[in-house]
């Protein structure tokens, strides 16, 4: 019985030691660092010209990518859903046309989603570029555009997701 005790006592006590440390959202006490070379492989050789680097160097970083930051794509498609919530042609003084576009992952209303906050020049005649931001303050954050509706933003604090009080 001693023996039982004690080997549970050992497993918990090497669960909580396993435990990743919380979250550091100080940059202050981040310490230094030198990123990789990225013309240098996994195995220490170097790339040697364009067709390595993307032959063989590029695919080994978004395989790093896959395992290290973002993780993989499903193999099977994302049923996505997409939701035009408003445009408003005259946004900015007349100068662009604002979209507001909700990108469901999944097909019911209550799958996760993202808000698209979109501005296209009115005058081009042709392609305009794009600028895609991602923040966890909601769209409302990064313009004074009185058009884009508060939005939800995320408490690292309470680890909650609450509607913005404020622009």
């Amino acid at each position: 019985m001693i023996k039982k005790t004690c080997m549970l006592a050992f497993l918990l006590v090497s669960a909580a030691w396993a435990q990743p440390p919380e979250a550091n959202y100080d940059e202050s006490k981040v310490p230094a660092y030198v990123l990789p070379d990225p013309l240098i492989y996994l195995d220490g050789t170097t790339v040697q010209s364009a067709a390595e680097w993307r032959e063989k160097r590029r695919p080994e970083i978004l395989r790093l990518f896959e395992s290290e930051v973002y993780g993989k794509t499903p193999v099977s498609p994302v049923k996505m859903r997409v939701e035009v919530k408003s445009i408003d042609k005259q946004s900015l003084e007349g100068k662009a046309t604002r979209k507001l576009v909700a990108l469901y992952f999944g097909a019911q209303k209550e799958a996760p989603h993202l808000d698209l906050l979109i501005y296209l020049p009115n005058r081009r005649s042709g392609p305009a570029p794009l600028f895609l931001a991602m923040n966890f303050a909601g769209n409302h954050s990064v313009s004074f555009d009185p058009g884009v509706p508060l939005g939800i933003t995320w408490d690292r604090d309470s680890k909650t997701c609450n509607p913005s009080k404020q622009r």
